[in-house]
């Protein structure tokens, strides 16, 4: 199946556009319980209740198998993205895109920068169209550094996000879902100005938003509204730490497989009521 049409098919069966991270901190973890089993945990936790996980790969690079293993255990309830932001050239780019998008791999997508240009991406985007997986590439990040390059204006006068973007439309404009996106999404932090968010919008119809930034870092309803396309689509909105710890910085709880649950059925209503 297509990526679009199978996240599509997610959001449609759960009601909900929550994309669940995963990024274990060893001290934050229940005492007894590490990193891969609190994982493990909470993909069962939000199964049927999600759209989408997303490992964060940094937090597993002492045992890469982990991950692996978490999209294996999401299938086939859960849309699994690998988040490693991925970029590089030539048979490096070609390997990255072999690894996590390839035959073998268990994920259906996998975060990619641009920074190194057009050919850096072509890697990855063969083996997401050979193997119906999907690409997010970053094209205004949620962070505050990032009007540091994302922001500067071009000579024509249009920011490189937008440049971005309109590279992000052109290389999925030709493998686009029957639900109407292509396998090319983009990140577009919700902690982006309104007009950013509208603007990107209109430069990408048949993208899907990965929109970081909602809740704790800022990110609004307002933003997720701004994103939507007419049809009320087109948006996935992760969220990490504030619902995989969301007792912190109080100790873990008793109940806390209960509170994580109840923090992601509050997003769920959030986002329902948007």
């Amino acid at each position: 199946m297509h990526f679009a049409d199978r996240l599509a098919e997610r959001i449609q069966k759960t009601g909900s556009l929550a994309c669940v991270g995963l990024d274990p901190r060893p001290d934050w973890l229940p005492d007894g319980i590490g990193a891969a089993a609190f994982c493990g945990e909470v993909v069962d936790l939000v199964r049927g209740k999600a759209a989408a996980i997303k490992p964060q790969l940094a937090f597993f690079d002492d045992d890469a198998g982990v991950p692996r293993e978490l999209a294996r255990r999401a299938e086939p309830d859960l849309v699994s993205i690998a988040d490693a932001k991925r970029g590089d050239i030539g048979s490096t780019a070609e390997a990255y895109a072999e690894t996590w998008l390839g035959a073998r791999s268990p994920f259906s997508a996998l975060t990619v920068n641009p920074f190194l240009g057009r050919d850096s991406l072509e890697p990855f985007l063969a083996q997401a169209r050979e193997h119906g997986r999907g690409i997010f590439v970053l094209v205004k990040t949620s962070n505050a550094g990032s009007a540091d390059f994302q922001d500067l204006r071009l000579e024509g006068g249009e920011h490189v996000f937008e440049r971005v973007a309109r590279l992000v439309h052109d290389l999925g404009a030709n493998n686009v879902g029957s639900c109407g996106y292509s396998n090319v999404g983009a990140v577009v932090g919700a902690t982006a100005p309104l007009e950013v968010v509208k603007r990107l919008r209109e430069l990408m119809p048949r993208t899907i938003f990965l929109m970081p930034g909602y809740g704790a870092q800022g990110g609004s309803a307002a933003s997720i509204r701004a994103a939507l396309s007419k049809d009320g689509q087109g948006v996935l909105v992760p969220s990490s730490r504030a619902l995989t710890f969301p007792w912190r910085p109080s100790p873990v709880p008793a109940d806390w497989r209960a509170r994580i649950v109840r923090e992601l059925e509050t997003m769920n209503r959030e986002l329902a009521a948007r």
